[in-house]
């Protein structure tokens, strides 16, 4: 697809598409960096285990300027309604301060978890209707 001007195109990846993806992000890190300061980037992992070490749960942590962004919280079937999304929210909470962040923010659908954020605290600031069809994905944030 050509450019408005012409001169430039638009072209889909294929096989390169992971390289090109790291060349992009390191051009938007850096215009960031030069805006407004250093990343501070951080990325944890938090799990949670069975008695054998069988991973049952976790979340993903990711941490930037002063804030810290949940990627993702998973717990299996058998894990659920036992306290540990709680508790591996409340361990990233507590991460995220240590490290600085001022916010936690996340988003999730209306077919997975909006009331225990909102439980533990999170207030919806977004959302988007009808993706997937009959869904909502609410975005929430939480001060630190």
């Amino acid at each position: 697809m050509k450019s408005a001007a012409g001169k430039t195109r638009v072209v889909a990846q294929g096989k390169n598409a992971p390289k090109v993806a790291r060349q992009l992000w390191r051009g938007l890190s850096r215009f960031n960096q030069e805006t407004a300061g250093p990343f501070h980037y951080s990325r944890i992992v938090l799990t949670a285990r069975g008695k054998r070490g069988t991973i049952v749960g976790g979340v993903i942590l990711q941490s930037y300027w002063t804030e810290t962004y949940v990627e993702l919280l998973w717990l299996s079937e058998r894990a659920r309604r036992q306290g540990l999304g709680r508790e591996l929210i409340q361990e990233a909470e507590r991460r995220a301060r240590r490290r600085g962040s001022r916010l936690i923010h996340l988003s999730t659908y209306s077919f997975q978890a909006p009331g225990f954020y909102e439980k533990l605290g999170f207030r919806r600031c977004g959302r988007i209707s009808g993706s997937p069809k009959g869904a909502t994905r609410y975005f929430y944030v939480k001060r630190l």
